[in-house]
């Protein structure tokens, strides 16, 4: 056993995935709203076009999830990570050559495969679950602010390079510099996982040359298998209450410029609006990450869950600014709690052997109730008005809080 370094890696690995969290969001992640009014002007279509664009990239990353998952258990995230940043900035370039509704949603599907879905992605979330055991929630809880503060940016920073280049030269201008920036910042920082620098989670100090198993009493984790972990009942509420979130925030994210811009409110305004919500993800993440070690996750995440719904409502009844800076403000908070917990919550039950190979099973289903979600909020929002969609959204998010409510821990054998 050799001395103990003064420094552990993984923070570092930590702060590199932040920040390609960030980057990535300005990917047609957390900005595609911005270009909602402008390409729909230009291209004569609807706004069941871009729901059903959100759908074709979460069906594309649903796709993809479970050969994600275990290429990333098997071989590590460094090399897949920067491959997946190089084809995913090629895919906001595309865009630049869209004349047709079809040509739109054929790009997105291409951009899910590719992986990317803010903090979901599990190039950036599984590496953390390998390389902390004992400090995951504090590693959790720094990593997950840089995701949502690049939201916070991309909306009116996006609006300004659109302002300059017009909605296609924002595409190309976010794609070459996006996609260089990953593929990049993954060859350079990035590293597989601790046993690759002779070390153990949490900055455990190991003989590389040392091959007998250690099981210190923090960082030992029972090793779950996909199969066993699909055989519990805890598996299918986590993925199920997670679609449902997921669902009605893919819509916010693609639709909350729209709305407001129907109250009337300019489009800087709205773009600023829609910054408020990532920026209280960020408060949001601070203020849970003392607690997110000491209360059980499920009951952190049912928080969250609780304030998007009432947003939801905040939005249903929806007339002036401030109404929609409101249902924002919860939106940043609820989702902040909600999605830090998911990249907690799954580690925590399950162990991080084979993290990756589980959240990659659970994508499907969570990303199918995500995908069905978008059109159908998309076709009310269409014949019946925001309203109504923003409603249904709020009921199913109870319903994914009470899921979660009864969905503890689960034990070994």
């Amino acid at each position: 056993m050799q001395s103990r370094p003064k420094f552990y890696y993984g923070w570092i690995i930590v702060v590199t995935l932040g920040v390609i969290g960030g980057i990535s969001t300005f990917i047609g992640v957390g900005n595609f709203g911005v270009f909602v009014v402008p390409m729909k002007e230009e291209l004569q279509i609807g706004n069941s076009y871009f729901g059903w664009a959100l759908s074709a990239r979460l069906i594309g990353f649903a796709i993809s999830g479970p050969i994600i998952g275990r290429c990333i258990d098997h071989y590590g995230s460094r090399l897949p990570l920067a491959l997946g940043g190089f084809l995913f900035g090629l895919s906001a370039i595309a865009f630049f050559f869209v004349e047709a509704g079809w040509q739109m949603l054929g790009i997105t599907l291409f951009a899910g495969l590719t992986g990317f879905w803010g903090s979901s992605t599990l190039y950036l979330t599984v590496p953390i679950a390998k390389w902390f055991v004992k400090k995951r929630g504090k590693a959790m809880s720094l990593f997950f602010p840089c995701v949502p503060l690049g939201i916070a940016l991309g909306s009116p920073i996006t609006q300004f390079i659109i302002d300059m280049f017009g909605w296609r030269g924002a595409w190309v201008v976010l794609g070459v510099i996006g996609g260089l920036s990953i593929t990049i910042l993954s060859l350079v920082f990035v590293r597989n996982e601790p046993s690759a620098m002779g070390l153990l989670p949490d900055g455990d100090y190991d003989d590389a040359n040392d091959t007998k198993p250690h099981f210190y009493s923090g960082t030992y984790e029972y090793p779950w298998t996909v199969k066993e972990a699909m055989a519990t009942s805890v598996f299918w509420k986590i993925s199920i209450s997670y679609g449902l979130l997921m669902a009605t925030m893919g819509s916010v994210g693609v639709f909350w410029i729209p709305f407001l811009r129907s109250l009337d409110i300019s489009a800087h305004i709205a773009a600023l609006a829609f910054a408020t919500q990532a920026f209280t993800q960020v408060f949001a993440a601070v203020m849970i990450a003392p607690w997110i070690d000491r209360i059980p996750p499920r009951y952190l995440a049912v928080f969250g869950f609780i304030n998007v719904a009432i947003a939801m409502i905040i939005a249903a009844n929806a007339s002036v600014a401030w109404h929609g800076f409101m249902g924002a403000v919860l939106v940043g908070i609820g989702v902040g709690a909600a999605m830090l917990m998911q990249t907690h919550i799954w580690p925590v039950y399950f162990g991080r052997a084979n993290i990756g190979a589980i959240r990659g099973s659970a994508t499907p289903i969570t990303l199918a109730m995500t995908a069905m979600g978008a059109p159908i909020l998309s076709i009310l929002f269409d014949n019946y008005g925001f309203a109504a969609g923003w409603i249904v959204g709020g009921v199913g998010l109870v319903v994914g809080a009470g899921l979660l409510l009864i969905s503890p821990k689960p034990s070994t054998k």
